[in-house]
């Protein structure tokens, strides 16, 4: 009779440690977002104001400048990111958590790309602006306008951020906005209205 390997023995024993570790983490998590979304209305504001400077040539390529804006609930601005990104325009990526009728979108990375993916990789890196620190800060959501607000979309963002809750499709899910069409010196807006995301003039 064949003795069994004590190494693979630990392998595969630490892998469903932390296999178990991770569906436990993420059934608490999840269980709390229910909860927490029964005090916070859907998401229905504008998410993000973008207004675009204009595109240069470098001897690196092509860049874009622009002034983005995240917003809170209430239409107030959170934070402006000025800057210039490389490529020839750029793309808006937004975390979204499910719960029944409501959806909550939260804005993840604002990125230069000749090519918009529609769909994301847990493994995947974009070069880019990660937008999230910007509003989640000591265990609150800075998108909510009261503290209870703010509480409790941070446990909602905190599922819908999570790259690992991709794998529950029907409550977690990328989208990803196209800024190609956006003109230099016109003030864009992107809207979160009745579980989906627009991008039009304001």
């Amino acid at each position: 009779m064949k003795t069994k390997n004590p190494v693979i023995i630990f392998v595969f024993s630490l892998l469903l440690s932390v296999l178990s570790f991770l569906i436990v983490a993420n059934t608490v998590c999840l269980v709390s977002c229910y909860f927490s979304c029964k005090k916070v209305l859907p998401d229905n504001y504008q998410v993000l104001r973008i207004v675009f400077y204009g595109f240069s040539e470098t001897s690196d390529g092509s860049t874009v400048s622009a002034n983005i804006s995240i917003l809170d609930r209430a239409g107030q601005e959170v934070v402006k990111i000025e800057r210039s990104w490389p490529d020839d325009f750029l793309a808006a990526d937004f975390s979204c958590a499910e719960f029944g009728e409501n959806t909550y979108f939260f804005p993840e990375k604002i990125y230069g790309t000749n090519s918009v993916f529609s769909r994301r990789n847990i493994f995947s890196k974009k070069e880019g602006t990660y937008l999230v620190p910007y509003y989640l800060e000591n265990r609150k959501c800075l998108l909510g306008c009261t503290p209870d607000e703010k509480r409790n979309l941070f446990k909602i963002a905190s599922f819908g951020l999570n790259p690992f809750s991709l794998l529950l499709p029907g409550l977690s899910k990328l989208y990803t906005i196209n800024l190609s069409g956006c003109r230099p010196g016109v003030f864009y807006g992107i809207f979160a209205e009745n579980g989906i995301l627009s991008l039009r003039p304001e």
